[in-house]
C-alpha cells in the first residue's frame, strides 16, 4: 500500500467508540515548534518537533481527543515537510498508542525519524509487537520521560534512546534508575537541561544527548571583556547606521581591506540563495546586487558571527530565525517599524549569551535605535512583544503565544507559517 493510501486509511480509521474520524481540514490552525538535541560537543544532532492545534478553531465532537490530536500532527507534518523543519536532521516525534498501532511511522523515512514513545503508553502485547516490527524495519525508538519500572523491560530492550527528565528527577534518582537497567548499546538523552552545571553533571553520568535551553542562557562573567570587534566591523556598523544614504563606495573600500569579508560577500551573492544567472566577480558588483537593505542585514550577520567564538552554531541560527520571523511580521505591526529594526532585534536577542555579559553591557558599543534597545534591555514595546512571540514558539509556551498572536490579530496558522518560512530562509543561508 503506498503512503498516500495508507495515510488516507488512517484519516478514516475507526476509534474506540467505533465512530469514524472525519477528515481534518487543511486549514486547521496548528502551532509548531522545534527544539534542538545536542551531543557532548554541543553540536545539533536532531530536533524534537512539537505541535499543538488551536482547538478553538475546530470542533471535534464525539471524537477521541487523543486520536484527533494525532491527526493534527500527521497532517501538519506532511504539509510542512520534515526536511525544512529539521534542516535534514532526524526528527524526534511523540507517538501515541494510536499512532503506533496504526503503523503510521512507516509513512516516514527511517533515517529522518525517531519515534518517541510517550510516558503514558502501556507496554501491552500489541504495543510491544508494533515496536518490535518497527525495530526490525530499522526505525529508531526512544522512551520519553522515562521512569524505570520492571514492566517496561520489553520496551527498554527495543529502544535505542532513553530520555530522562532532569527537572522531574534528581541526578541521584536517575542514577538509581540506571542501576536497574542494561544500557549497553543505548544512548541516554538528558532533557530539561537548563544550566551548564546540569549539562556537565549529565555528561559525567554518561549521557551523550542533551535537550534544553542551557546553551542559550547567558553566563554573566563581569570580569570578562567583550570580544573585540575588528576595526573593519566597527567601520561597517558605522556606515550602515547613518542618517544619510548608505555610501556603497566607502563600504566597498572597507570590505576590500578584509580578505575574509570579501570572500564571504562574493560567496553569498553567487550562491543559489540569490539565484544569479551571471557571477559577481568584484565587490562593487556584489554590493549592487544586494542593495541597501540586504547590505545592512549582511553586515549585521557578519558582526554577530564574529562574536560567536566558542559558542554553539545553534545560537546564530536561532538568532537569524528570530530576526527573519520578526521581519516577516512587519505587515501585522500597527506601528511604523523598519524592517531593519525588526531584524536587528531578533538577530541581537542572544548577544548577551555570545559575549557573556548582561544585555545592557553587551549592547554598549553598538549603534542601535532606542526602540531596539528598549526591546532587548528594558523588555518593553512592540519589538519586545514580537520577539517574545517567537521565543514562546521555540519553547512551546502555547498559551503565551496565543495572547501575543491576539495582540497582533494573527491566528496560529499564520504564525506557524511565518515561523516555518523563517526556518526555511535560515536553512538556505550560505554560512
Amino acid at each position: 500500500m503506498n503512503a498516500s493510501r495508507q495515510f488516507n486509511r488512517f484519516l478514516h480509521a475507526p476509534v474506540k467508540n467505533m465512530q469514524l474520524i472525519r477528515p481534518i481540514r487543511q486549514s486547521m490552525n496548528t502551532y509548531i515548534a522545534r527544539q534542538p538535541i545536542f551531543d557532548r560537543k554541543i553540536h545539533v544532532k536532531a530536533y524534537e518537533l512539537l505541535f499543538r492545534s488551536d482547538d478553538r478553531a475546530t470542533q471535534f465532537t464525539d471524537i477521541d481527543q487523543d486520536q484527533a490530536s494525532s491527526h493534527v500532527v500527521m497532517e501538519s507534518f506532511h504539509t510542512m515537510g520534515v526536511e525544512v523543519l529539521t534542516s535534514g536532521r532526524p526528527a524526534f516525534i511523540n507517538f501515541t498508542s494510536t499512532l503506533l498501532l496504526e503503523n503510521i511511522a512507516t509513512l516516514f523515512p527511517k533515517d529522518l525519524l525517531v519515534i518517541e514513545l510517550l510516558e503514558n503508553i502501556e507496554p501491552t502485547p500489541e504495543i510491544i509487537r508494533a515496536c518490535h516490527d518497527l525495530y526490525k524495519k530499522g526505525y529508531v525508538l526512544a522512551l520519553d520521560d522515562f521512569v524505570y519500572h520492571p514492566s517496561l523491560e520489553p520496551l527498554i530492550k527495543l529502544c535505542q534512546i532513553i530520555k530522562f527528565d532532569f527537572l522531574q528527577n534528581t541526578p541521584q534518582e536517575i542514577a538509581d534508575m540506571l542501576k536497574h537497567m542494561d544500557t549497553r548499546g543505548k544512548q541516554l538523552l538528558a532533557e530539561k537541561i537548563e544550566t551548564m552545571d546540569c549539562f556537565n553533571t549529565a555528561v559525567k553520568m554518561g549521557f551523550s544527548l542533551f535537550q534544553g535551553y542551557f546553551f542559550s542562557k547567558p553566563v554573566t562573567l563581569t570580569s570578562k571583556k567583550l570580544v573585540p570587534l575588528q576595526e573593519n566591523y566597527i567601520a561597517l556598523l558605522k556606515e550602515i547606521h547613518t542618517e544619510h544614504d548608505v555610501d556603497f563606495a566607502r563600504i566597498s573600500r572597507i570590505i576590500h581591506k578584509d580578505v575574509a569579508l570579501s570572500y564571504k560577500l562574493l560567496r553569498l551573492v553567487n550562491s543559489v540563495f540569490y539565484g544569479m544567472r551571471f557571477k559577481a566577480t568584484d565587490i562593487k558588483h556584489a554590493l549592487a546586487v544586494l542593495g541597501t537593505r540586504e547590505i545592512r542585514k549582511w553586515i549585521l550577520l557578519m558582526t554577530i558571527m564574529r562574536l560567536n567564538s566558542n559558542k554553539p552554531d545553534e545560537i546564530i541560527k536561532m538568532s537569524l530565525i528570530r530576526g527573519r520571523f520578526m521581519e516577516l511580521m512587519h505587515s501585522y505591526c500597527r506601528k511604523n517599524l523598519s524592517f531593519e529594526n525588526l531584524f536587528l532585534t531578533g538577530l541581537f536577542s542572544m548577544i548577551d549569551v555570545l559575549v557573556e555579559k548582561p544585555m545592557e553591557d553587551a549592547l554598549t558599543d553598538l549603534p542601535l535605535a532606542p526602540q531596539v534597545r528598549d526591546a532587548l534591555v528594558k523588555r518593553k514595546g512592540t519589538l519586545h512583544d514580537l520577539l517574545n512571540m517567537v521565543v514562546c514558539l521555540e519553547r512551546s509556551e502555547w498559551d503565551e503565544a496565543d495572547k501575543l498572536a491576539e495582540l497582533f490579530n494573527v491566528n496560529t496558522g499564520q504564525v506557524s507559517n511565518i515561523y516555518i518560512n523563517a526556518v526555511k530562509w535560515c536553512n538556505e543561508m550560505p554560512f
